[in-house]
């Protein structure tokens, strides 16, 4: 049975668009074209490499490559044409080559000699040495609050509620083989400044460095009735509940009013910037499976996943979402969190959801 899984999950990746490869020294994309009639352009800002193949569809994807030069590729259906976005982890040399039967373009992307550190002689590997694991995928974790803001307070404080479950969820994490980075691992603050505190914590995810930005909280509303699930990604906050909902999470009060409409102006900005929209739909499809996985492991309610002008979220760059995990002033949901039993579920349940997310790219299993 764990052959035949293995064997599915090689056969889903090379049938992926388009297909990618981390060799040593290069990372390689191969497109699989129905014909010649396929035009295509490349070109390069920063630290993104933007291909668009014309005449042709394919589904939208999400590829998590993390390689030594590649961070993820995204692929975005157009009309009559596709979207490549590569996301790079510094300056590099481009190689295209096109042949056929079968007809196909091949990108290889290495990084610039300036780039590349001089590697240290190394002793010829013996026949029988192992071929290098494939690089691991790179998971944030963000507690919410700590240190001087104790977030909300009811059955529970949720800055040591959401402690608790992210260091859970880590070593549940590491035991699946990626590799998890915390912006706090104890009772502290970033910053007694709320808006710098944000910042730092939004500035960790770096696309260079990390693959998904997962902010947990403990939710809480005026009436203690409320029970359930929900998760948010960055965006336009719709519903005045939730926009209600983003205040108290960018701070509260005036700050928090403040620190929104700076978000707000920067989720404007989304409509006419292609690789934040393209993001955006990542981290809506994120927000989705955690919220849905996390409510299947808990017997929590769904309630939903929704549009958000986060401010720890706002120049995210990989998919980033920040989950409620629960309800800590509802009378039962609020003491489901303060068991620790209960607490290892929802890691559980964030767990499910995180390897769903991920097996849909190019670490599936």
């Amino acid at each position: 049975m764990r052959v035949l899984a293995w064997v599915l999950a090689l056969w889903s990746l090379a049938y992926a668009f388009p297909r990618v490869g981390a060799h040593e020294g290069f990372t390689r994309l191969v497109f699989d074209l129905p014909g010649k009639e396929v035009a295509y352009t490349l070109s390069q800002e920063e630290n993104l490499l933007v291909l668009v193949l014309t005449g042709l569809s394919a589904e939208a994807k999400d590829q998590v490559v993390n390689s030594k030069e590649v961070a993820s590729v995204q692929t975005v259906p157009e009309a009559g044409r596709v979207r490549v976005l590569v996301r790079l982890k510094g300056p590099v040399e481009v190689e295209t080559r096109r042949y056929s039967d079968p007809e196909r373009l091949v990108v290889d992307i290495s990084l610039k000699a300036s780039a590349t550190p001089s590697p240290k002689p190394k002793p010829e590997a013996p026949p029988s040495a192992k071929a290098p694991k494939p690089p691991r995928p790179v998971v944030l974790l963000d507690p919410g609050h700590g240190g001087v803001d104790p977030g909300m307070v009811g059955y529970v404080v949720e800055k040591e509620a959401v402690l608790d479950v992210a260091l859970r969820l880590k070593r549940l994490l590491e035991r699946e083989g990626i590799e998890v980075r915390l912006t706090r691992d104890r009772d502290m603050h970033l910053s007694p400044d709320k808006r710098e505190d944000l910042s730092r914590r939004a500035a960790l995810a770096d696309s260079s460095q990390v693959n998904l930005f997962i902010s947990i909280h403990v939710n809480a509303t005026p009436t203690r009735t409320a029970q359930g699930v929900e998760v948010f990604y960055f965006g336009r906050a719709q519903d005045p509940r939730v926009l209600s909902q983003v205040i108290r999470e960018n701070g509260g009060g005036d700050i928090g009013q403040r620190l929104t409409r700076e978000a707000q102006s920067v989720a404007e900005r989304i409509l006419t910037d292609i690789v934040a929209q393209a993001n955006q739909r990542y981290s809506q499809r994120l927000a989705e499976t955690l919220g849905r996985k996390l409510s299947q492991a808990t017997g929590s309610p769904y309630r939903g996943s929704f549009p958000g002008d986060l401010f720890v979220l706002r120049y995210a760059k990989v998919p980033a979402v920040l989950v409620e995990i629960g309800f800590g002033d509802h009378p039962v949901e609020g003491r489901r969190l303060a068991d620790p039993a209960y607490r290892d579920k929802v890691a559980q349940g964030l767990l499910t959801g995180i390897l769903t997310f991920l097996a849909n790219g190019a670490f599936a299993r």
